[in-house]
């Protein structure tokens, strides 16, 4: 039985509730929803709730890439610009006759090399995460806007293209961006729950330096994780460009400050070591709905980017108050650990007289 001397006060629940990452998430999307059913009745209706579906695929497939690398205590600003280039790879060639499905690899790999471009200039040239990506993000806008003149990439449509773009749902029932979204979570989570290269991924986040002297390779794991966030904004950019049925120059714009507020909002950590699938999906849902309540209200674009940046601002915010919080409670749990042992002695005193 406990003592109330030991009971926990408001205090310490709200601390240990601060504490915990993407907590306080799911209440804050739960009153939201609330909130939305009053001033819009139609929020709640089936199809808008399908559209929120189809709109945060492209968030979440980018959120899980940036996830991975914020772990690995890294940050990927090129992944909005990489969306578009693989866009256009993949329209380009099938406007030229390539064979669709090789046409969309192409579009995936496009993804993949940049990530890996990435990953070299961090690695080997020993450019910071944030210079390296941002150039990245220069580099693929620029060579996006070269290629197409300024003249979005059109007539590149096939009946299969409508499917993979999610205008035509399989059976009239899901959409093929949902299906390739939950099989992507499915094995996000395996492999940061379960596999050797999540741990390491974490070890690296929580300490380079102690990950090395364990015998880790830290740059052949960034290198992982830089190619497996290209290779999501590949997908995600092979996949809206068969939903937007062009590809614009400036496809893809701003999603790279989308992904990174859905990780972090999520309950990833900029100083790396913590995300979790689960809180990327919540995430880009957050921001999704947010986006499609904004929209309903009549908010105009640019007040949505005002809106979007300080929600941004607070999610760094809150992963703050989170690492403080969590900084608080490893402490009193190591101050603790001597007074329990202290408490312990005197009852193994007896024993020991009487052996």
């Amino acid at each position: 039985m406990s003592s109330p001397l030991n009971a926990p006060t408001l205090g310490n629940r709200i601390e240990t509730l601060l504490a915990k990452p993407g907590s306080g998430l799911v209440a804050l999307l739960i009153l939201f929803i609330i909130a939305m059913t009053f001033v819009a009745p139609s929020f709640l209706s089936f199809g808008n709730w399908e559209n929120i579906a189809n709109q945060a695929v492209f968030v979440l497939l980018l959120a899980l890439g940036m996830t991975i690398v914020l772990i690995a205590r890294g940050i990927d600003l090129s992944v909005g610009s990489v969306m578009g280039l693989s866009a256009g790879v993949a329209a380009f060639l099938i406007n030229q006759g390539l064979i669709f499905p090789l046409a969309l690899l192409a579009g995936i790999g496009c993804g993949l090399v940049c990530g890996l471009l990435n990953s070299l200039m961090i690695t080997k040239l020993g450019l910071p995460d944030f210079v390296a990506t941002l150039a990245m993000l220069g580099v693929a806008r620029g060579v996006l806007f070269l290629w197409t003149k300024g003249t979005p990439f059109t007539r590149y449509m096939t009946p299969e293209y409508r499917i993979v773009g999610g205008q035509v749902k399989l059976g009239g029932i899901i959409s093929v961006p949902i299906i390739v979204a939950v099989i992507l979570c499915i094995l996000v989570s395996f492999m940061l729950r379960k596999s050797v290269i999540g741990r390491y991924l974490y070890a690296i986040g929580g300490s380079p330096d102690a990950a090395r002297l364990s015998g880790i390779s830290v740059s052949k794991v960034k290198t992982f994780a830089y190619v497996v966030s290209g290779g999501c904004a590949g997908l995600a950019g092979v996949i809206l460009a068969g939903r937007a049925t062009n590809v614009a120059p400036t496809l893809g714009t701003g999603y790279e400050i989308l992904a990174i507020t859905a990780a972090i909002i999520g309950g990833a950590a900029l100083t790396g070591g913590r995300g979790r699938m689960v809180g990327a999906i919540l995430g880009a849902l957050t921001i999704t709905l947010i986006a499609n309540a904004m929209n309903i209200a009549g908010v105009k674009s640019e007040w949505q980017q005002v809106v979007t940046g300080i929600i941004l601002l607070l999610a760094v915010l809150l992963d703050r108050i989170t690492a403080y919080f969590q900084q608080r409670q490893n402490s009193a749990e190591i101050e603790q650990s001597p007074q329990q042992q202290q408490e312990s002695a005197p009852s193994a005193m007896p024993t020991q007289a009487l052996s």
